[in-house]
């Protein structure tokens, strides 16, 4: 994998935040022996336009440097129009920012030194990538992909109140106070909500989570069931707990002993579609893109991704 041309797509707020290890990172950049291609956000969403710019230049191994943003916006443009640009291409991480759940699931580790390695190395997996149409933050349908984990109602809101938390409490503290204001101010949503084009149930949902991998909201075990490569989403559903009732089962999220609780529905399956007369918010990657109506597919061994 080192032999062919590499595209290293940065996060530069991560590299603001991750001063020392963006440094090592640098390092190894400048000391490697491969061709190197580096590309720098200066805003959001433009990794997706930047990793598509680099696959047309030749690049065949594309690292995404930074959290599950990042990640999601350039395993985005490694596909155009619902297909991946080639087969071959390899997606690569360097853990480095607020949230790397999709590393965890990968068992990536967050070590920089140690995810280089995964960078050099020979050993990749093909997984699978999900499909959402939904309508975005415009009011406009948009078609989009995801990696890691969806998730319709209380996620989102944690997201947006995160995002909007004083930036001195810390990344950490930002989430920790995003979950403690959602879980006090949200109430649970009607959904109508169909599996692999069954009859629609009707859940009260405080969150619809449709998990490719398995954490989450900086390591909560969402999905301790979900595999990667299996074809399926693993799709959990949290029910209408009160406030102070899902405050208490909160440590069983953590520790993905949640879904024997008699408010947790799970399900799998290849389809999902979900509407609701309420305004759901839709995160995907840790990032809010909009709300419902939306339907998730899953494509097979769909990415091929570099592993230790």
């Amino acid at each position: 994998m080192t032999l062919k041309k590499t595209a290293f797509i940065v996060n530069s707020i991560a590299t603001n935040r991750c001063g020392a290890k963006w440094r090592r990172i640098e390092e190894y950049i400048k000391g490697s022996c491969h061709s190197c291609d580096v590309r720098v956000t200066q805003s959001d969403g433009q990794a997706t336009h930047l990793t598509r710019d680099a696959v047309r230049s030749g690049c065949r191994v594309v690292v995404a440097v930074g959290g599950d943003g990042t990640v999601n916006e350039v395993a985005n443009g490694l596909f155009e129009k619902g297909v991946i640009f080639d087969q071959d291409l390899v997606l690569a991480i360097i853990p480095l920012g607020s949230g790397c759940d999709l590393a965890r699931s990968l068992g990536i580790p967050s070590k920089t030194s140690e995810a280089i390695k995964a960078v050099e190395g020979n050993s990749t997996r093909r997984i699978d990538v999900g499909m959402v149409d939904f309508v975005n933050l415009s009011g406009e349908r948009e078609r989009r992909h995801f990696v890691n984990i969806a998730d319709l109602g209380g996620g989102g809101l944690v997201v947006q109140k995160a995002n909007r938390a004083p930036r001195i409490l810390g990344r950490r503290p930002n989430y920790l106070w995003g979950i403690l204001s959602a879980a006090f101010s949200y109430k649970a949503r009607m959904m109508n909500v169909s599996v692999d084009g069954g009859e629609p149930l009707r859940l009260a949902v405080r969150n619809l989570i449709i998990a490719n991998g398995r954490y989450f909201g900086r390591g909560f075990l969402a999905a301790p069931q979900a595999k990667m490569d299996d074809g399926l989403f693993d799709i959990v559903s949290i029910g209408n707990f009160g406030t102070i009732e899902g405050m208490w089962h909160l440590p069983k999220l953590y520790r993905g002993t949640h879904l024997g609780l008699e408010k947790v529905s799970y399900f799998r399956g290849r389809k999902v579609e979900a509407n609701s007369d309420e305004e759901v918010l839709l995160e995907m990657d840790g990032e809010l893109v909009g709300t419902l109506p939306a339907t998730f597919g899953i494509i097979p061994g769909a990415l091929n991704v570099a592993t230790r």
